[in-house]
């Protein structure tokens, strides 16, 4: 189980893994009905919990978990992605690195159909 924090003060974040599906479970400590998908939306100060199930046929391979912003306006913000590896038990020095598919940072259709 992951515990996602977007401890971001204006910004609602889209969370994804390389190559994974997870499953959200709890949305601020209300436990939700449980369903799969590819990318997270996450909103300032929501916490969300979601289940990663691993898979024994990526063994020796890295993944990026990756969050990026998701906004409408015309302001300025930061657009950083931010980065961190998920790394399955090896025994090679150079593994390959998989990146996952974020929505663009202005996806509303893609925003509205997580939230519904």
């Amino acid at each position: 189980m992951l515990r996602l924090i977007n401890a971001a003060v204006n910004d609602e974040l889209f969370f994804s893994i390389a190559n994974h599906t997870v499953k959200v479970v709890e949305a601020d400590a209300v436990y939700v009905k449980p369903f799969d998908t590819d990318v997270v939306l996450i909103t300032p100060g929501q916490t969300t919990n979601v289940l990663l199930e691993t898979h024994s046929s990526h063994n020796n391979t890295t993944f990026f978990m990756e969050a990026r912003p998701y906004a409408t306006g015309n302001g300025t913000f930061d657009n950083t992605t931010t980065a961190a590896i998920l790394e399955y038990h090896h025994h090679l020095k150079q593994l390959p690195l998989l990146r996952p598919k974020l929505p663009s940072l202005n996806d509303t259709a893609y925003a509205a159909s997580f939230v519904s």
